[in-house]
């Protein structure tokens, strides 16, 4: 670029104060907390990390994280000074200074430079412009879903040519989802910044993962094959003529029979090598085109005899909804039963807290109900129906690959159910003349979760409280072992589910990274055999 300066650096305070202001939301679940004084420290931290900092932290490709952890910290009610203490001492000494990219990005050369992390301060450049001009909904139709943003069968590409295929949805998706993640922290507090810092961040992350995400979900036949699908696989037009929808399609819940199929297949078991770095790579190989497959079949299953656009819907939030739970299960039934006989009390592994951190997003992004905003620019719920459809397969896709990759264990649910009840309640500590009886965990969860040294504590913390919010009233038997659909068969004991689920799978992650809040020492979360 031509100033010696970043971009980021010269930013007016106007364009900050308009790209940070106040947040339209203060996060889910939506708690007692955060203050005049909470929000002023927030958007202190957050303009400071704008101004200063690349989405990486080394050349490893960890990510920065700051602004996920003092956004879940407002969430959950935190003071100015810990969301102060978190970014300042936990976050400072490791973010890295933006370096001035080459050159600028250009719609001519938008393409050229996409992946290469030295152009992170060009492409937050370009992205903090186009949204000075146009909605961050505006911004995620065109360049997240669009055909022209993710492949283009005539754009040239080659060993000797600039041009990359842009393959946009796939890089916001990469590196764990943390794109996604840092993106979708914008649209949920309503905060613009955050929204072209994802952007930039999808820019310069490398398309890994093609088979999940391949080209045909955009050229015109992979578009015919999905309008044939949706006409398929519904009993009358999607949008019916008078008369046609009055009524609805039958109920579908949930069955998980998604998780079975990947647990229960051989297929799905993959050996991985020493080298972490290989990890991916070795599971797009071996299991890519099969888990795309699968979530084709599990599309066709969730929306058959569908008779309206709003039977659509219904089934969308449905399916939304069978997989955060899932996400849940993967990470803590999951972590629970690969937890070995070295005496931890459960495999809190990291790569799988991810599944359930980002998953927090899905209903602010695709179920129109929640993401529909009329009178605001963030409002996700206004983009087609198919965009939002293939953000969540493409979603699902990524999150199995990292299941996948992580171990593909067996869910024994009533095992973990009675294993964990202990978890419900917190111990009573009741002074003369209280109730003596012990009150609902969640007293001590989100305290520990708000002191955790760890940035993913409280993001874990503040998605398990949000589906807690959500279903915990939920009783036994709403999920049945009896559904069998059109050949996919339940996950076994999915009767026993119900909405304690989430409290259970946050207690018992703090039984092995340690109350903190109570005096106990913080633990690490399980990385096993990743290096670092």
């Amino acid at each position: 670029m031509s100033s010696s300066r970043t971009f980021a650096s010269e930013v007016s305070n106007n364009v900050l104060d308009r790209f940070y202001p106040i947040p339209a939301s203060t996060g889910a679940p939506s708690l007692p907390g955060p203050t005049h004084e909470s929000t002023l420290a927030l958007l202190e931290v957050l303009r400071h990390d704008f101004r200063n900092h690349h989405t990486y932290v080394n050349d490893l490709g960890f990510h920065n994280h700051s602004s996920h952890h003092v956004l879940a910290l407002y969430a959950l009610g935190a003071s100015p000074e810990l969301i102060k203490d978190a970014y300042y001492r936990t976050h400072l000494p490791k973010l890295l200074p933006v370096p001035v990219s080459p050159e600028r990005i250009t719609e001519k050369n938008f393409t050229e430079n996409l992946g290469d992390e030295k152009y992170y301060d060009a492409y937050l450049a370009f992205f903090t412009d186009y949204l000075q001009n146009n909605s961050p909904t505006e911004a995620l139709g065109r360049f997240i879903f669009s055909p022209a943003y993710n492949f283009a069968p005539d754009l040239e590409v080659g060993e000797h040519c600039s041009q990359k295929q842009p393959h946009m949805l796939n890089r916001l998706l990469a590196g764990v989802a943390h794109p996604f993640i840092h993106l979708s922290y914008g649209f949920e507090f309503g905060i613009l910044g955050q929204v072209a810092e994802g952007l930039a961040q999808a820019a310069v992350h490398k398309p890994d993962q093609i088979e999940l995400i391949p080209p045909s979900y955009f050229t015109k036949l992979g578009t015919d094959n999905f309008n044939n699908l949706l006409s398929s696989v519904m009993s009358a037009p999607l949008t019916p003529g008078p008369g046609n929808n009055n009524t609805p399609a039958s109920e579908k819940r949930p069955t998980f029979a998604f998780h079975c199929r990947i647990s229960d297949d051989p297929a799905f078991k993959v050996e991985m090598p020493d080298d972490h770095q290989q990890w991916y790579p070795v599971a797009m190989k071996e299991v890519g085109n099969a888990i795309y497959s699968l979530v084709q079949e599990w599309t066709e299953e969730w929306l058959s005899g569908m008779r309206s656009d709003a039977d659509a819907e219904a089934r969308l939030k449905g399916m939304v909804e069978e997989v955060m739970w899932g996400n849940a299960i993967w990470y803590g039934i999951g972590g629970w039963a690969s937890r070995g006989d070295s005496g931890r009390v459960t495999n809190a592994d990291f790569f799988l807290a991810h599944l359930v951190t980002s998953s927090i997003f899905l209903p602010k992004l695709i179920v129109k109900e929640e993401a529909s905003s009329p009178s605001s620019p963030f409002n996700p719920g206004a983009l087609p129906f198919t965009n939002r459809l293939l953000l969540l397969q493409t979603y699902l896709s990524v999150s199995t690959a990292w299941k996948i990759i992580r171990g593909n264990h067996v869910l024994p649910i009533a095992d973990f159910y009675a294993a964990t009840d202990a978890q419900l309640t917190a111990p009573a500590r009741a002074g003369p003349g209280a109730l003596p009886s012990p009150v609902s965990s969640w007293s001590r969860i989100i305290p520990s979760g708000l002191q955790s040294p760890d940035e993913h504590t409280p993001k874990l913390v503040r998605a398990l409280a949000d589906f807690a919010a959500r279903w915990g009233t939920r009783a036994p038997g709403y999920f049945s072992s009896d559904s069998d659909r059109n050949g996919w068969r339940p996950l076994e004991g999915i009767e026993r589910l119900d909405g304690t689920l989430f409290v259970r799978v946050a207690g018992i992650t703090f039984e092995r990274l340690g109350w903190v809040h109570e005096g106990e020492e913080a633990g690490r979360w399980d990385r096993d055999n990743f290096p670092f």
